[in-house]
């Protein structure tokens, strides 16, 4: 829009050189000849003129020119910035006469316009008169109408290898006898290729327009199109917006180079809504579509004309599907049976797949959070995931570089896990901190989508706090200091195992248990630290009617290996003293779970080691609110029996 303004406003300043001298001189020739010196001492450019010349004289002359040419910078390979088989105007006299410079009419007849910009950045429409005369920047002549004939626009910028090609002119519309504006425009833009068509109404005062100005255009780059409908008010100056658009696309990621702004890579989508614009901000309302698996709606604005554009978003979704989200932060998506992902995403899945490692190792960009600011929210009534996420609700706080979500809450399971999470860009690696809360959480709800027996279920609750360094999943996880706290009660220990470890490896879990017994779990209690990646298992119980069951070992985030042992200690040792420890280890692709003499060399932690503490500070967490907590605590009656066993045992 600038490149054209510019040249719109020095072709205009050399017009108006023109009809001065022209009125001036009687004889047409010599004008001529005065007005192309003039107009190239004024731009440092050559201007010809080498068809006739024509006045039909009146208040508002009509003066045609032909064959006219306009040299181009000195760098470029194409010989003339602009060529013009014929320049036909009209201008008022008397509005001349008062100061003002109003073109009842102009006419260009196979226009040629060629605009460039270089590989080193020059411009070939920068001109000396836009530099010597800063009002001829902003100081257009008000036109009526302006008629194009064939007209014709090659734009090149070497710097982002962009080249589109544009024929454009004014025609008349049949039903309505009225003129309109098509263009069609065809090329690359940012190397990717671009396909553009244009209507609009008739170009008549574009600069003063009151009246609403019709539009529709439809835009194809790549794999993105988009479209849009409806009227403006001043086009020149974006005023008075009443459009409508729909976008759809493969990959939101692609019309970042449209936009300039940073856009997140997600699934397939399609969108529409209302789009309008005052000054320097730009809304969207009445937002509705959808993005891979998930819909979306609310309202969008951007505010530009700072340092950087504030994003504010409000949106809403009957239904989210978690993974369409992953990518955000590096996870792949489900490509499975009736899952919607793009190209890109489907092959990082397939190199997943020979991968001997799970947690995503792609860098997330993060530098794209330093190009704007930002203060999103999104609500969803339903979640589809692998857990039962009842619903979700999440503000998104974008400041100078710095992300913050507060909160992060999900109903999951009938109870609730609210997050806090920190994200700091500006440090190099980048640093960051999640703060979480699990609050009655009925683990039966989540085995369920495991298709796992109910009678394994228990009530969760717990909170932990971890600090990271790194770019991506797995060099956070790497690094990851903190530690994690949780509680269950309720529950059956063997069915718990053996269904989430499957089948091929039931038989060593089984040993762990009396055959004839289902050992229903009283309280189950884990406290585990984690120190530059290495979570430590020594602080983990689970009190069963008959057995507690202690544990040892690490699980390595920085080589994704697992190396824990599961004893069991019989509380009547006549009876159940054939239960065997059982040794886990192996990668987090591939572990492996070995019963007997080898996990016995190991040994496990003690029952008079653990403190009780943790455990009291946790009650809280499996209650549904706090009129239920003021009530009693009958759900951790269990947890309270351990409490008692541990503080026997560490006497």
């Amino acid at each position: 829009m600038n490149a054209v303004k510019w040249f719109g406003v020095s072709l205009l300043a050399m017009l108006f050189l023109l009809i001065v001298l022209l009125i001036s001189a009687p004889n047409l020739n010599w004008a001529r000849e005065i007005v192309t010196q003039q107009v190239s001492d004024k731009t440092g450019r050559n201007l010809t003129i080498k068809g006739n010349f024509i006045i039909d004289w009146s208040l508002t002359p009509l003066i045609r020119m032909e064959q006219i040419q306009f040299e181009n910078a000195d760098w470029s390979e194409q010989p003339n910035m602009v060529e013009l088989a014929a320049l036909g105007m009209r201008i008022d006299l008397i509005e001349l006469l008062k100061g003002r410079m109003l073109f009842p009419e102009i006419t260009l007849t196979k226009p040629h316009i060629i605009l460039q910009k270089s590989s080193k950045g020059e411009r070939n429409w920068d001109l000396q008169i836009a530099a010597n005369d800063p009002k001829s920047k902003t100081e257009m002549p008000l036109i009526e109408r302006l008629r194009i004939v064939e007209g014709h626009l090659n734009y090149e910028d070497l710097t982002t290898d962009t080249a589109i090609t544009t024929a454009f002119a004014t025609t008349m519309s049949a039903a309505r006898n009225e003129e309109l504006t098509e263009l069609q425009a065809q090329g690359k833009l940012n190397g990717h290729p671009l396909l553009v068509n244009l209507n609009a109404g008739p170009l008549v005062a574009l600069r003063e327009a009151e009246i609403p100005y019709p539009l529709t255009l439809s835009l194809q780059a790549g794999q993105t199109s988009i479209k849009v409908e409806g009227t403006l008010i001043q086009p020149l100056q974006l005023k008075g917006l009443d459009l409508q658009f729909l976008m759809q696309g493969p990959n939101p990621d692609q019309l970042s180079q449209i936009l300039k702004l940073p856009m997140p890579s997600l699934p397939p989508y399609r969108l529409k809504g209302d789009l309008s614009h005052h000054e320097n901000l730009w809304q969207i309302r009445n937002l509705n579509g959808r993005v891979g698996d998930s819909d979306l709606a609310g309202t969008i604005s951007v505010k530009l004309g700072d340092a950087v554009p504030f994003i504010k978003a409000d949106l809403k979704s009957e239904k989210i599907d978690l993974d369409d989200l992953g990518p955000l932060i590096g996870l792949s998506p489900d490509t499975g049976h009736e899952e919607t992902a793009s190209l890109t995403q489907q092959k990082k899945v397939k190199r997943e797949t020979t991968n001997p490692f799970i947690l995503p190792s792609d860098p997330i960009d993060f530098k794209e959070l330093q190009t704007i600011n930002a203060d999103i929210s999104l609500r969803s009534k339903r979640v589809k995931s692998k857990l039962p996420v009842d619903d979700l609700f999440m503000q998104v706080i974008i400041d100078n570089g710095d992300l913050k979500l507060a909160p992060l809450d999900f109903g999951v399971a009938n109870g609730n896990i609210r997050a806090h999470f920190e994200l700091n860009t500006s440090s190099k690696p980048v640093k960051s901190k999640i703060e979480a809360e699990i609050r009655y959480v009925q683990l039966g709800e989540i085995l369920r989508r495991f298709e796992i027996a109910d009678e394994s279920a228990g009530l969760v609750g717990g909170q932990g706090m971890f600090w990271f360094k790194g770019d991506a999943i797995a060099e956070m996880l790497a690094s990851a200091d903190g530690g994690l706290l949780m509680l269950m009660t309720g529950g059956q220990l063997d069915n718990l195992l053996v269904e989430l470890a499957g089948l091929d490896i039931g038989e060593a879990l089984v040993s762990l248990f009396d055959k004839d017994n289902e050992p229903n779990i009283n309280c189950a209690f884990l406290d585990f630290p984690i120190n530059n990646g290495v979570l430590n298992m020594d602080n983990f119980i689970v009190d069963t009617q008959d057995t507690i069951f202690l544990s040892k070992g690490t699980i390595d985030f920085n080589k994704e290996e697992l190396n824990l042992i599961i004893d069991p200690k019989p509380k009547d040792l006549s009876v159940f003293s054939a239960r065997a420890p059982l040794h886990i280890e192996g990668t987090f692709k591939k572990p492996t779970f070995t019963p007997g003499a080898s996990a016995i060399l190991r040994g496990a932690a003690s029952l008079a080691l653990l403190p009780s503490a943790p455990i009291v500070s946790l009650y809280s967490f499996l209650q549904k609110d706090q009129e239920e907590k003021k009530a009693g605590n009958q759900e951790n009656i269990h947890c309270a029996d351990l409490v008692d066993a541990i503080n026997k045992a560490r006497k």
